[in-house]
């Protein structure tokens, strides 16, 4: 496809969809692209609420080659501490551009997708409907916060923001190049999404995961935590995706060694490989981004390796 060919296209797909703060100019052949962040602002869906989508697109960037995609949540938190509440962020722009340069993933577009900025709200989003429905008559997950709104919030992903995507940057839409990635509740709505659209997305990685699935952390729902177990375990064929969990043990990730310990007996003893399944320990690293930046090559390189 011709540059010009790709800008016009860039140009009709944000009149149709949302409208780019920033987007990126059409370049000559010889002119290498300069790695950048694209807004997105305001993206409708018929699921949720509209929010904000920063897509990352690598140094180099063409219209004449393809890319990975790596969908990831809490977007703000991702690129720039000044947009985040703890001034904290992933780091994943220079996280990216680094392990690219050294060849060590391959070229990969990231897509992140803003939460809602209520703490319910987000809560209901990344909450998994159907690990729901496996409690006993009554019970609810998180206590009770939030009605879960995972479904819709995958369906948003898979229908409506997956097609955007592929419309308009130059990626690979198929399965083997599509990529998730998620911390806390993020983590939790990851290892859903590989459970519900195993045919969408090869692999996700989900650090320091809310097994617990409680309100308080420190005093998890025993059927809460059997019923996610018991879900992944029903879904996740062993060996059909790449999967990545981890945790540390300071601040709230100190409450999930047994709700994460059990997944990852049930995922080994089912045949999980190390070719497919790698769990992680980081002792003194806490539930916050600094930390996960601070591990973020590890499950880049699992899941992204040329």
């Amino acid at each position: 496809m011709s540059n010009l060919k790709y800008f016009a296209l860039l140009c009709l797909a944000f009149a149709a969809c949302t409208r780019p703060e920033n987007p990126p100019e059409p370049l000559e052949d010889t002119t290498p692209a300069p790695a950048q962040i694209i807004y997105h602002s305001q993206f409708e869906s018929q699921y949720v609420p509209k929010r904000t989508i920063r897509v990352w697109v690598p140094e180099g960037y063409s219209a004449k080659r393809r890319y990975d995609v790596l969908y990831m949540h809490d977007g703000r938190n991702l690129y720039n501490a000044a947009s985040t509440a703890n001034h904290q962020e992933w780091g994943v722009d220079e996280a990216m551009d680094s392990l690219i340069r050294r060849g060590d993933i391959r070229p990969t577009i990231v897509v992140g997708i803003d939460n809602q900025t209520s703490m319910a709200a987000r809560v209901a989003e990344y909450c998994p409907d159907d690990v729901a429905a496996l409690l006993p008559a009554g019970k609810q997950l998180y206590d009770g916060l939030g009605t879960p709104h995972g479904n819709d919030y995958l369906r948003f992903i898979v229908e409506e923001l997956k097609p955007f995507i592929d419309s308009v940057y130059s990626t690979y839409p198929d399965r083997a190049h599509t990529w998730m990635m998620g911390s806390s509740c993020g983590g939790l709505i990851t290892s859903y999404a590989l459970c519900k659209y195993p045919e969408v997305f090869a692999g996700g990685a989900c650090l320091s995961t809310h097994s617990t699935l409680a309100a308080d952390p420190a005093h998890p729902d025993e059927d809460a935590v059997t019923a996610y177990r018991t879900y992944l375990g029903q879904h996740l064929a062993p060996n059909s995706c790449l999967l990545y969990f981890d945790r540390g043990d300071q601040t709230l990730d100190a409450n999930y060694a047994a709700s994460q310990d059990a997944i990852n007996r049930m995922l080994w003893d089912a045949g999980w490989d190390e070719a497919h399944f790698m769990y992680r320990f980081f002792p003194g690293a806490a539930h916050e981004e600094n930390s996960w930046r601070a591990r973020l090559d590890i499950p880049l390189r699992f899941l992204l390796k040329p």
